[in-house]
């Protein structure tokens, strides 16, 4: 699943790019597989399982944290990717959109597991933010809702990025091991309610 995960997510025109990315993704996840929090890993240490110089590593990825910022990032992005306009429209089907979040989780357990375990909540919520700010832009244009102000905007998506990272990391800890249908009735009763009567508020007033 994991190698699965990499393979949608990059498509770099260089092959020997791509085989780089790859194993500094894949050391990456293994050292955090193993027990180690992301502030104990140093970039030496990731480079050498990668079999990469340290050089290398800050020309392809950058630092360890933008590392992780990127694997987050093409996560969600996937998931963004999977979910058609139709799926969408407002009112939005219960569970529809959740069911696919976690079971997409689900499947990239070995990718979510250790960056929700062993790295800071900052390094998870910056993507995940990004990626949520995407989909509410394709929400409001397919429903062709009033533009939101900025405040609402700003609140909106922080609320959804937290509830949706506090919910997978309570997953994380129970092993993955309680049914994606009762955590997705869970989450829309938390959220899809609030979000469509934010959305066809006037403009959020």
């Amino acid at each position: 699943m994991q190698d699965q995960m990499f393979n949608q997510s990059w498509h770099p025109l260089d092959p020997r790019v791509a085989r780089t990315e790859h194993a500094i993704r894949k050391a990456l996840l293994t050292a955090l597989n193993s027990g180690k929090d992301l502030a104990s890993l140093t970039v030496s240490e990731i480079a050498r399982q990668a079999g990469v110089t340290r050089k290398t590593f800050y020309v392809r990825v950058g630092s360890l944290e933008q590392l992780v910022e990127s694997l987050v990032y093409d996560l969600f992005q996937d998931i963004a990717l999977e979910i058609d306009d139709e799926r969408l429209k407002m009112p939005i089907a219960r569970n529809s959109l959740s069911m696919s979040v976690l079971h997409y989780c689900q499947a990239h357990q070995s990718v979510l597991g250790p960056l929700v375990r062993q790295c800071s909540a900052s390094l998870f919520m910056k993507p995940l933010t990004k990626v949520l700010t995407q989909m509410l832009g394709r929400v409001r244009q397919v429903n062709q809702t009033p533009t939101l102000g900025a405040f609402e905007q700003a609140y909106l998506i922080a609320a959804i990025a937290s509830v949706v990272h506090g919910v997978l990391r309570v997953w994380v800890e129970r092993g993955f091991g309680d049914a994606p249908d009762q955590i997705a009735n869970f989450t829309d009763t938390l959220l899809i309610g609030g979000i469509q009567n934010i959305l066809l508020a006037d403009g959020g007033a």
